[in-house]
């Protein structure tokens, strides 16, 4: 009976796993495929702009609402819903619509996407592993699902290749988003979440917005995440300080997107779990680490150092950031939060957590804009810094807090 149920929670990983790595490859199109998609929609920079700010708006708003429904409603309704939904909007993006049609379809993806999609399928994963194996499950979640990721747009660019259209990639990923969503309803099975009072219903949001926990996890992944974003400047610091070659700059970027990024959450899962014993404990490795790398980096980096140094520091702080990227909900369950609310936690640490998106490139690039060469960077790897010490407080009276309820917990068994 065992053996079965470990085989079915490893079928349910995966098909996880491949709806993640499917699930957003419509609604970030334009990364693989920007040129394409203006010639295809006829779209200047501005609208296309305009477009995915208006879908982040809701993106991130859609996170916030979704506090209310996924608690009561079942992954396996809510998950092949999204998929699907995702599949039938891309059909209709392939029809290439005007401008005020395409905002309503990247509104919808975003929709599907974060507000359907994304809380759910966290807790889900998180409900696959034990306390002692959070770090490992969503370390190879995330590792499973950038491989996934990697195959589907390589087969994109080989469709788009073949047919010189953008409208046959467009309508491969629905179809492959809609044969997904078939499988995962017909994989997750039945599992309809318990049954609340109406007063109950009422009081999730309200329990999920006042616990501590949950506002201390969406602290660690809001700190975390700002950092995560420094990464994208990391190969400008390369080549303006160390004036590393474009050829160079771009082997990284392979070894990085390909390499760090799938490696780093298994090994940084691992760690956690093995070594440290705790994602909580983890965090505040990472943290100290990010903030001692990147003091080295501004007191080093007019030094005349090989670019080989620079390469170590950039490397280290990619890793670094890379694996905490692969486990910000994994505390989730060691802090012990009630089930009953876990994807309402979910949804409001989403919410905070992801919050920097809305501002944190918009405030880097402005700093290397306003201050010109290695000032530009020193500051902005002195606001990562900043970020890293908050964390390192928030992660702080969060390990605290787990302290305390499990010995709560632990009394309560005792007696």
């Amino acid at each position: 009976m065992k053996s079965k149920n470990k085989i079915n929670k490893k079928i349910i990983f995966i098909v996880l796993t491949l709806a993640t790595g499917m699930i957003y490859k419509l609604p970030y199109i334009q990364d693989v495929f920007y040129v394409p998609i203006q010639k295809s929609l006829n779209l200047t920079h501005t609208q296309l702009g305009n477009i995915l700010s208006i879908a982040g708006i809701f993106s991130t708003f859609g996170f916030l609402a979704s506090i209310y429904f996924i608690d009561k409603i079942s992954k396996r309704i809510l998950i092949p819903c999204a998929l699907i939904g995702i599949g039938i909007t891309g059909i209709y993006l392939s029809t290439l619509p005007g401008y005020y049609a395409l905002i309503l379809i990247w509104i919808l993806f975003a929709l599907f996407s974060d507000m359907l999609y994304w809380p759910v399928v966290v807790k889900s994963v998180k409900d696959l592993g034990s306390d002692n194996e959070q770090g490992r499950i969503f370390g190879f979640f995330e590792a499973g699902r950038g491989l996934f990721d990697t195959i589907i747009v390589f087969i994109g660019i080989v469709i788009f290749s073949i047919f010189d259209s953008l409208k046959c990639v467009i309508l491969f990923y629905s179809v492959v988003s809609i044969i997904i969503g078939i499988i995962a309803f017909i994989v997750l099975g039945k599992d309809e979440p318990k049954t609340m009072n109406n007063e109950s219903k009422l009081s999730v949001p309200l329990e999920v917005i006042k616990s501590k926990e949950v506002l201390l996890i969406s602290g660690n992944i809001f700190c975390a995440y700002a950092i995560y974003c420094g990464i994208t400047y990391m190969m400008p610091f390369l080549q303006n300080t160390y004036g590393v070659s474009v050829l160079l700059i771009g082997v990284f970027g392979m070894i990085n997107q390909y390499g760090i990024k799938m490696l780093a959450g298994p090994i940084g899962g691992y760690i956690a779990d093995k070594k440290f014993k705790s994602t909580s404990k983890y965090f505040a490795f990472c943290f100290i680490s990010i903030i001692v790398s990147t003091l080295l980096m501004i007191i080093l980096s007019d030094k005349e150092f090989s670019v080989v140094v620079g390469f170590i520091f950039v490397v280290i702080f990619s890793i670094l950031v890379n694996s905490m990227k692969a486990l910000l909900f994994a505390p989730m369950q060691e802090v012990g939060i009630d089930k009953e609310i876990s994807g309402g936690a979910i949804s409001l640490a989403s919410f905070i957590g992801y919050s920097p998106l809305i501002f944190c490139y918009s405030l880097y690039g402005s700093i290397l804009d306003k201050f010109d060469g290695l000032l530009g960077y020193r500051i902005l790897f002195s606001i990562i810094i900043g970020f890293g010490i908050m964390g390192l407080l928030i992660n702080k009276k969060l390990r605290y807090l787990i302290s305390k309820n499990e010995k709560l917990r632990n009394i309560k068994k005792a007696s």
